[in-house]
């Protein structure tokens, strides 16, 4: 027994050693001049490995040295074949060996919506007998290249039925697949389908789900895409209300906001409450927080890839929403059916209308005044198929916002004569985006996919005041007062790039092209004053000069499956910026890794680097409006550089039902500008701004944590970020390090959705934030001013003047608020209803929005104040869809 019982043991210990091989079991072998066959059967005694393979289709007579010890197997196998014209692969338990060139044929085509002719971004494209996939691009198209056997392809996407295709043959085909949306009566949003998050290179990107979003509590009514983003980990909404996003302690001019690959400057409408994108337009929006693929520049905190939807190619389809503030119509359809589509969509406010009556009382207008604030936008787009190789797209956006106060008051002296007075005072402010594209699609051959974009864009604003005040019943003397001012920026950009999509082979993703923009700015401030009898106005013009620079880019990434085990993206972007007769240029490397831990978590690592060539001179006196002005980097103000690193860990639950990930983040910010310190007013924009802003250096390190359950009737997510952000300056707080203005510790959000039964939706969504940094004044003191001599005010007013010393020393207070929404859709045979209720801040919690000094008539001193816009505000919507 002594003798019998080692050797049952080694034999039921051989099996482990003999079958159990993978990529990374550790190979030694040393042959010298032998044929490639006799290492396979080296293998296949020593470890168990099998290997497939026909005779009269590979030739393994060719004679080979190798010497290797402990080395992983699938290295052993690429000194083996690699050089040799062979391609392996397992497939089960065995390793199946092919020529090169008789191993592969490529498959490739479209993936779209079977009842409209819709590109599905992201649909999966799967061999289940292989293992291996893709994913279509922001197109739609694939390209999958595998063995010339009969093959069969899953397709799969989200809200869609999958389907399963065999695929016979032996030569490349280009095949589209058209998936029919599920049997529900809610409708199909194109939402994006990835592979699970762990076998993804990417990391800091989310997916925003149209579908989703519409069914979030909204602010007034309206969904918004923006807001969605809001509540993503490690995006910040700054103030209270508004659109606007901040990522990873980034300002607003660090995100890149693409619309159709157009860029657009401005993405707020009606002071922030909502943003410029109809959601009756989009199709699929991508948020980058770092880890930039390469075909990505230009901006240092984000990217918001947004993709409007193309148009259905076979059915005519109109959509009507009647909101509290807003309504809005949408219209799709073919031209030429199966070739030809159209889209439309068009939105505006009326809040100027329902409030006339009560903004004259509240501004004190008089009888005459009037008070307008409205927005208005507009989307199309046309798609052409030329053939089954050449696709064209036309789109634009244009929208704009009016705002406008006219106070006409006629009154008594204020010292006691008999004379009366007529004062004037016109407020206008007017800003608006424009996005205009042509894209034309090309497939050069199976494996590689081109897209040429030429595109215009286009942002201003206007602000401009006039007062104008006289005396009346005094023909002899004339008395008056006049001033009139304006303030003014214009971008415009004009640019093309081309884009290649090259698939080789489901390990490798090649992406690599070149882009140009000729970027031309407007900054100017204009004022006119004049007390005089004579009418003349003085022309004082800060600036009105118009500054130009050209963008230039070169980008190449690898997305590179190494093994099943490890992924890496390695890419480079190269840019220049020629401005004032000189060239900034810069090289940024990007990189993107990821490896499988056991049970199946993904350790992702990410490092980038960002140039930024345009800056903001943001005016501290109104954040809340659009009236920041955008110039480019000069000889003396240079451009903005970040590097990015991030780390986490990240995984899907079997059956894709929870997505959970952590990261963490460091960032270094350089050459970010800054007003100097007491630099405020308007007159700051002038042409010698250089010298009014400070160049320094920033820092934003983190943490973010987010788990979302995607599928089933109860979906929703909860999201936590612990953030620092930190800026300094030589001239600014004396050199010291201070937060950042939009510095916030803690953001938790919270969203969760129900559907009941077949009809309704409801939703609720809680968000909860710490407090702004803020900067206080440490004391002050009173000038005396005087008057001018006609104006009817006393003849001495006293002004108060702040003193500051340090940089946003205290916190506003903390921001959390509860919001609600139920949708209820009815479906009938030639329409689709939807009702909207929401409830925006339910329990009315009074949210900062900013702070001032108001003087306390009780204690005869100022006292710091808090407003708060946003109360409890109930919205209700209807649609109707046919």
């Amino acid at each position: 027994m002594k003798k019998v019982l080692p050797g049952l043991l080694l034999l039921a210990m051989l099996p482990l050693q003999v079958f159990a091989w993978n990529w990374r079991t550790r190979i030694s072998v040393s042959l010298e001049d032998q044929p490639l066959y006799v290492y396979c059967d080296h293998l296949e005694k020593t470890y168990g490995i099998p290997f497939s393979y026909s005779r009269d289709v590979v030739n393994l007579n060719r004679r080979v040295t190798l010497s290797v010890r402990d080395m992983p197997l699938w290295q052993v196998l690429d000194q083996l074949f690699g050089d040799n014209g062979i391609q392996y692969r397992r497939i089960g338990g065995q390793l199946v060996l092919a020529a090169q060139s008789s191993f592969q044929r490529t498959i490739s085509g479209y993936v779209e919506d079977a009842s409209t002719g819709e590109k599905l971004i992201g649909a999966t494209v799967y061999a289940p007998h292989l293992k291996a996939g893709t994913v279509t691009n922001a197109y739609g198209f694939y390209s999958f290249t595998s063995l010339r056997d009969t093959l069969s392809l899953f397709v799969s996407y989200t809200g869609y039925n999958a389907m399963q295709m065999p695929v016979p043959g032996r030569d490349n085909r280009q095949l589209n697949f058209k998936l029919s949306p599920s049997n529900t009566l809610k409708e199909v949003e194109v939402t994006e389908a990835l592979p699970r998050l762990q076998d993804q290179t990417q990391m800091s990107k989310v997916n925003i789900n149209m579908a989703q979003t519409k069914t979030m509590p909204r602010v007034l009514g309206e969904a918004d895409v923006l807001k969605s983003i809001q509540a993503m980990p490690g995006v910040s909404g700054g103030m209270e209300g508004t659109s606007g996003i901040h990522v990873r302690g980034g300002s607003p001019d660090q995100n890149l906001i693409l619309l159709d690959g157009t860029p657009v400057y401005n993405s707020s409408h009606l002071f922030g409450v909502f943003s410029v994108f109809n959601p009756d337009v989009i199709k699929n929006v991508d948020l980058y927080k770092g880890a930039f693929p390469a075909r990505y520049g230009g901006r240092l905190s984000s990217v918001v890839d947004i993709s409007m939807k193309d148009g259905d190619m076979y059915n005519d389809h109109y959509e009507i929403t009647l909101g509290l503030l807003a309504s809005r119509v949408a219209v799709e359809g073919p031209i030429v059916k199966g070739k030809t589509s159209y889209m439309f969509t068009g939105r505006r406010t009326y809040a100027d209308l329902i409030m006339q009556e009560i903004a004259n009382k509240e501004l004190k207008l008089g009888e005459e005044g009037e008070f307008w604030a409205y927005f208005y936008d507009a989307n199309f787009k046309i798609n052409h198929i030329f053939s089954p190789k050449d696709r064209i797209y036309l789109s634009g956006y244009g929208g704009k916002d009016n705002l406008t106060m006219h106070r006409n008051e006629t009154f008594d002296s204020m010292q006691g004569s008999a004379k009366k007075y007529h004062e004037e005072m016109r407020f206008r402010m007017g800003w608006g985006n424009q996005a205009y594209a042509i894209r034309w699609n090309h497939i050069f051959n199976p494996r590689l996919f081109s897209n040429v974009t030429v595109n215009y864009s286009q942002f201003y604003f206007n602000t401009d005041y006039r007062y104008k005040y006289m005396a009346l019943d005094t023909p002899q003397v004339r008395e008056n007062d006049n001033a009139f001012g304006r303030y003014y920026s214009k971008v415009d950009n004009l640019g093309a790039k081309i884009d290649f999509d090259y698939r080789p082979n489901p390990q490798h993703v090649i992406r690599f092209g070149g882009q140009g923009t000729w970027h031309v700015f407007r900054p100017g401030i204009a004022a006119f004053n004049n007390v005089s009898d004579d009418m003349q106005l003085t022309d004082t013009t800060y600036n009105d000069q118009t500054h130009g620079g050209v963008e230039l880019s070169l980008y190449f990434e690898n997305d590179w499956k190494i093994r099943d085990s490890m992924h890496l993206n390695l890419g480079v972007h190269g840019s220049a910026f020629l401005v004032e007769g000189r060239a900034y240029t810069s090289i940024q490397p990007r990189l993107g890794f990821r490896y499988m831990l056991p049970r199946r978590w993904a350790l992702k690592m990410s490092y980038t680097v960002m140039t930024q060539y345009i800056h903001l001179l943001t005016n501290h006196a109104a954040t809340f409006l659009p009236t920041d002005l955008w110039v480019a980097a000069t000889n003396k103000v240079p451009p903005m550089h970040s590097q990015q690193l991030a780390l986490g860990l990240a995984k899907t639950t079997n059956g894709n039902r929870y997505e959970m990930s952590v990261e963490g983040y460091y960032k270094r910010m350089e050459n970010v500008i800054q007003y100097q310190e007491q630099t405020a007013d308007f007159s700051a924009a002038t042409k010698s701004w250089e010298d009014l802003v400070v160049v320094g250096r920033g820092w934003s390190y983190g943490m973010e944590a987010l788990i979302q359950k995607k599928q089933d009737r109860f979906k929703g997510w909860i999201g936590y970020t612990l953030a620092w952000s930190r800026r300094s300056f030589p001239n600014i707080n004396q050199g010291r390090v201070f937060p950042y203005k939009y510095d916030r510790r803690h953001e938790l959000e919270v969203m969760l959705s129900q559907q009941i039964g077949k009809r309704w939706e409801v939703s609720a969504q809680w968000q909860f934030a710490s407090g702004l940094p803020l900067t206080l004044p440490v004391s002050s003191y009173e000038m005396i001013t005087e008057p001018s001599p006609n104006a009817p005010l006393p003849p001495d007013v006293l002004d108060p003047v702040d003193v500051y010393r340090d940089q946003y020393t205290v916190r506003m207070q903390d921001v959390h608020r509860l919001d609600l929404n139920a949708t209820y859709v009815k479906q009938r045979k030639v329409a689709r209803y939807t009702l909207t209720f929401g409830l925006y801040n339910i329990y009315n919690q009074k949210n900062p929005f900013l702070y001032y000094y108001k003087h306390n008539p009780e204690l005869q001193r100022r006292q710091l104040t808090m407003m708060s816009i946003l109360p409890v505000l109930p919205s209700v919507s209807w649609s109707v869809k046919f």
